[in-house]
Order: structure tokens, then C-alpha cells, then sequence
């Protein structure tokens, strides 16, 4: 313990340094990393390179978001404070939270993770403080908390925003104070854990409705980062794409490395994927799966896995606006016409654009001949008139 300075109940191990975001405020030195992302403030600037990388715990990309995301990783890493992740369902938060781990002074100790929405309320408080032999029916000997497991280490919260009121209350105590008291037990024990919480809700808005705690918030929320959803990175989609093909073929014992066909990797870039990497990465298991006899995963077999979702949102796409003169059948003309070129540039192939549509070639080549040919028709009346 003299080895360690104490500030306001939270224990910081030795070789301490400065936080460069409160430099009065004294923690753990990190470890050099190694940012898969390759961020350089300087062109000529080297990347520090180390064992560990965001590409090894899974975070995969080089576009601006997941670079800030990088940065945000290294200096919370550095300092030794509560931490809140935010973003949609299948970002990666819980990637996040072992990045910060790995990359912080307690790396080489204990890393715990829990789904607090997963638990009754009972189940999850039992799980989180443990408990005394005899605290309830089924207790039968003492059992330690998690709290407790990751001593010196990380507890990593997911789904902080599904914790129940009375239970928040406990995990405000635990922060405030460094010390848990087990279900049905009068002492309490000590813990240093570094405490890091995720969510997909909006915690302001729970707070408005009175179902989160203010206080606790600001106990969980001294540093916050958001991770960016796969739309607001899509040049990031053919790396993950890669990334989960070669982890699939290693999970399937596939004999050869799959191919995605040209204009295959563009459809799935196109796609704003609402389940976000996790999403992506389940649809990539999906192909190699269904295209295990062959190397080449075509353009038509990753259309057949997204499509009704790829025409919907096709149809949201399409700026067809009906004019003051239109008929119904200019407007369908026109609208067909969008829908068609909107196809090709995702396909790459007027055969594909077909299939997806439902139809053979031959006859969307004549529908499509026949829409040109009104239009233009309708255009030069009108420059006659």
C-alpha cells in the first residue's frame, strides 16, 4: 500500500504517470500500442509498435472514425477512470472496453465481463456483490461477487441502462466508496476495479424519465467514448469483410479461401447494415456456409442473403418526385428507370439486376425499352409544343 496513492477511495498501483487530460491526477503508466488504424498526427511520424493491436482484439478498419476511435482507446487507456461506451446494438462497444483494458497499466490482470440486461434483478446483484451462506433459499455456501473476481483488474458492465433502480443504487456505493457488501453479509470488502459500462440508450433521456440515476452517471461517465456505426464507415466493409471471411473458413475447416466476385464487395458496401459489424460479420458466416463448394462467393448469392432488405432500402433512395404535368404512367416510367440504374450500379450486371427483380432479362430489357421510349417521346412532344 505505500507503493500506491490513494485519492478519494480509488487505489493507482505503482510506476504511475501523468493523465494528459488531468494533469494533476495520477495513474498506472500504459503499455506502448500499436494502433491497427495507423494513426499519424505527422506523415513522417513512425507508428509506435507493440505486442498488442486493435486488429488482434478485433477493432478492424483505417477509416476517419475508427482513427479517432483509436485515439479516444489510447488516452482513456491511460487513465485510470470510470469509462462509458455508447453506440448502436453490434458496433463493437465490448471490443472497445477490452481495448481500453489491454492497452491500460492493469492488462496482465483480471478482465470480467457481464450483460446486465441479461439478469433478473436478483440474479444480477447475487452475480455482481455475491453473497453469504444462508442469504436465501438455495445459498447454500459463500460465493464471491464479480466485483471481488476482477480485484485489481477491469469489470466491464454492458447494458448499464437495463439495471433496475434499487440495483443502481449498489453499483453508485460500490464507486463511491471502493467496497461491496455480499447479499445477507454486514462487512464490507474492499475492491480495486476499474469500472467500465456500455449502452445503446440514451442515458440523458433515461435520466429525464426518471429511470436512471443522475449521480450515478456522472460516477460512470467521467470519460465517455461513442462508437461510430458501419454506415458512417463503409470504407471499412471490405476489410471486415476479409477479416470474417478468414476467421469463417477457419471455423468451418474450409479447404481453400473464398473469393468475393467483383461488384459483390460494392453491393455490401452500398447496404447501411442496421445490425451494424455484428450484422455483417453473421451474413460473411452465411455465404461461406452456402458457397462451401466454391471458391468465388458471386454478387447473386450475396443479393439472395439481403433481399428484402436491399429493396426497401433501395426504394428509400430513390429521389422520384411526381410532377405537375405527370401521368400515372410517366411517373412509373420514370420510377422504374431510377430503380433499374440503382440495380446495375449495386450488380454490376443487368442479368443480376434482373434475378433481383424477379424477372428474366428479356423481359426487363423490353420494360425498360419501352419506359425510355415513352419518356423520350413525351420529352420531344413537349420541345414541339
Amino acid at each position: 500500500m505505500d507503493e500506491t496513492l490513494q485519492l478519494r477511495g480509488k487505489y493507482f498501483g505503482p510506476n504511475r504517470n501523468f493523465c494528459p487530460i488531468l494533469p494533476s491526477l495520477k495513474v498506472w503508466r500504459s503499455k506502448p500500442i500499436l494502433l491497427y488504424a495507423q494513426v499519424k498526427d505527422d506523415p513522417g511520424e513512425k507508428v509506435v509498435q507493440s505486442k498488442s493491436s486493435l486488429k488482434d482484439i478485433g477493432i478492424i478498419g483505417n477509416s476517419p472514425p475508427i482513427k479517432a476511435l483509436a485515439r479516444q482507446i489510447e488516452t482513456t487507456a491511460r487513465c485510470d477512470l470510470t469509462v462509458l461506451i455508447t453506440g448502436e446494438s453490434g458496433t463493437g462497444k465490448e471490443l472497445v472496453a477490452r481495448a481500453i483494458h489491454q492497452q491500460s497499466g492493469r492488462s496482465e490482470l483480471p478482465f470480467i465481463s457481464i450483460n446486465c440486461g441479461a439478469l433478473s434483478e436478483s440474479l444480477l446483484e447475487s452475480e455482481l456483490f455475491g453473497y453469504e451462506r444462508g442469504a436465501f433459499t438455495g445459498a447454500n455456501q459463500k460465493q464471491k461477487g464479480l466485483f471481488q473476481a476482477s480485484h485489481t483488474g477491469t469489470i466491464f458492465l454492458d447494458e448499464i441502462g437495463e439495471v433496475s433502480p434499487a440495483c443502481q443504487v449498489k453499483l453508485l456505493r460500490v464507486l463511491q466508496e471502493g467496497a461491496v457488501r455480499p447479499i445477507g453479509g454486514h462487512n464490507e470488502i474492499a475492491v480495486d476495479v476499474r469500472v467500465i459500462t456500455a449502452t445503446n440508450r440514451n442515458l440523458h433521456q433515461e435520466i429525464s424519465a426518471g429511470k436512471f440515476r443522475d449521480d450515478l452517471f456522472y460516477r460512470i461517465a467521467v470519460m465517455t467514448i461513442d462508437t461510430p456505426p458501419l454506415r458512417k464507415r463503409s470504407s471499412d466493409i471490405p476489410l471486415l469483410v476479409e477479416h470474417f471471411l478468414r476467421q469463417a473458413e477457419q471455423k468451418m475447416r474450409c479447404p481453400y479461401p473464398h473469393k468475393i466476385e467483383e461488384g459483390g464487395l460494392a453491393t455490401l458496401s452500398a447496404y447501411t447494415w442496421p445490425g451494424n459489424v455484428r450484422q455483417l460479420r453473421n451474413v460473411v458466416e452465411r455465404l461461406v456456409a452456402i458457397t462451401f463448394e466454391s471458391e468465388l462467393i458471386t454478387t447473386e448469392a450475396i443479393l439472395r442473403a439481403l433481399p428484402a432488405s436491399l429493396l426497401s432500402e433501395m426504394a428509400t433512395q430513390l429521389p422520384v418526385v411526381f410532377r405537375e404535368n405527370d401521368s400515372l404512367d410517366d411517373f412509373l416510367d420514370r420510377m422504374l428507370l431510377r430503380a433499374y440504374e440503382q440495380l446495375r450500379k449495386q450488380t454490376g450486371s443487368h442479368s443480376k439486376a434482373a434475378r433481383l427483380l424477379r424477372t428474366d432479362r428479356v423481359s426487363l430489357y423490353q420494360r425498360i425499352a419501352r419506359a425510355r421510349e415513352r419518356i423520350n417521346g413525351d420529352v420531344a412532344s413537349g420541345e414541339a409544343r
